[in-house]
């Protein structure tokens, strides 16, 4: 059972990982970006991010269902604050998600606050966020993966979104086993899939079945910081 686990653990952060290193080319990018005539680059500097972000949610479709960034406080001229997100269309080239960026509006949406741009831009490396509900974006349960890109005027955040419904595929196609009861286990006891019925994704796991764990693996990753998830299975 535990080589079972490994072997899923492995496929888990296989995906992650490419997800990831892909992030990780585009943040090297935005980084690279000079300076313009008034110091900071201008929005238009970073024009080529719609085209990089519609190549990469196409690619990891399998995974995620947005991906964009967040500009640090004060970085650009036109604007103290900017987010600049796209979501995965059923057909056709992403679409672009707008938010409320006036702090004096009741819709006012401050990223600035949210923990996976703090965590990102505190930690200054790769990060997995949640489980948690997107109350402000799909209303469902995601994971946020982000990369920080650091420049003279701050550093930008890239995020993408997974859904824990797209995660659990990619575990149970891994896993390949109904019985006995497997769960990927995210921070703080949240359960982000699991192949029983009755632990459902997103729920914290219950401490009698806590009392049950068999088996315990650590996702492998590159960055332990990057996937603070483990694979338990329970005792029949």
């Amino acid at each position: 059972m535990k080589e079972t686990l490994q072997v899923t653990a492995e496929v888990i952060a296989s995906g992650i990982g490419q997800v990831f290193d892909d992030f990780g080319n585009i943040a090297q990018k935005v980084s690279a970006v000079p300076a313009g005539m008034e110091g900071a680059p201008r929005r238009n500097a970073y024009a080529f991010l719609k085209a990089d972000f519609a190549g990469f949610i196409k690619r990891h479709s399998a995974l995620i269902v947005g991906a964009g960034i967040a500009y640090a406080p004060g970085s650009l001229p036109e604007a103290p604050l900017w987010l600049e997100w796209w979501r995965a269309a059923p057909a056709g080239e992403p679409r672009f998600v707008t938010h409320d960026l006036n702090p004096e509006s009741l819709n006012y949406y401050d990223y600035t606050s949210r923990e996976w741009f703090r965590a990102t831009t505190d930690g200054g490396h790769p990060v997995a966020v949640g489980p948690y509900v997107d109350i402000g974006g799909i209303n469902v349960n995601i994971i946020t993966l982000c990369v920080p890109a650091p420049t003279p005027q701050g550093t930008h955040v890239l995020g993408c979104d997974l859904t824990l419904a797209k995660l659990e595929g990619v575990f149970l196609r891994a896993l390949k086993l109904q019985r006995p009861s497997v769960v990927l286990l995210g921070p703080n006891g949240r359960v982000i899939a699991s192949n029983d019925a009755r632990i459902a994704s997103g729920t914290l796991l219950l401490e009698r079945d806590m009392e049950r764990v068999e088996h315990s693996v650590d996702v492998p990753s590159g960055q332990p910081a990057k996937l603070p998830w483990k694979l338990i299975s329970l005792k029949e």
